[in-house]
């Protein structure tokens, strides 16, 4: 029976334990996000915290940077020790805000931030981990330049993010028409 693989970079990144593990804290960050954004109040921080983030959408300028700067982080990351829990604590944490706002949306009655989150998210949320997984494995690689290989698709990623932000700014501005 012939597989059908992801084409690209993405086939050989995608079949490592560290891309699994970047998962995995992912899921635990959107589980941990989930459950505080259900038990969120009137006036608790993460009941603020979503309110700004559900106003992102319509500042295009502001969500876009939002997204480049959660793709970037690694890059960030890269420089700093111990690199593998600072990128593991980047994809908890991304999976942690994505879920909190979504649960609070819900808590709230609004399937608006829902639409406007969770469709571009598909595309984000892969180019984190992704992103995550090109830089942890590029540390692990030998030599001083091992990220060089790898800069077309973190570029490809950049590129998700951005374009991730502008579907999210066009779902939103289509819903309050």
């Amino acid at each position: 029976m012939n597989k059908q693989h992801i084409l690209g970079f993405f086939d050989d990144l995608v079949r490592t334990p560290v891309f699994l593990f970047l998962c995995a804290m992912f899921l635990c960050g959107a589980a941990a996000g989930g459950l505080t954004g259900l038990r969120a109040g009137e006036r608790d921080g993460a009941a603020v915290l979503s309110g700004l983030l559900a106003e992102l959408p319509a500042h295009v300028v502001q969500s876009t940077l939002c997204a480049l700067i959660w793709v970037l982080l690694p890059l960030v990351c890269a420089f700093l020790r111990p690199r593998e829990l600072l990128l593991s604590a980047v994809a908890a944490a991304r999976g942690f805000v994505l879920a909190m706002t979504v649960a609070v949306s819900v808590g709230e009655g609004s399937v608006l931030i829902i639409g406007a989150a969770g469709v571009p998210a598909v595309l984000s949320v892969s180019a984190l981990l992704a992103a995550c997984s090109m830089v942890w494995q590029g540390g692990e690689a030998t030599g001083r330049y091992s990220l060089r290989t790898c800069r077309m698709p973190y570029f490809l990623c950049v590129t998700l993010a951005v374009l991730s932000a502008l579907l999210r700014a066009a779902i939103a501005a289509l819903c309050n028409v």
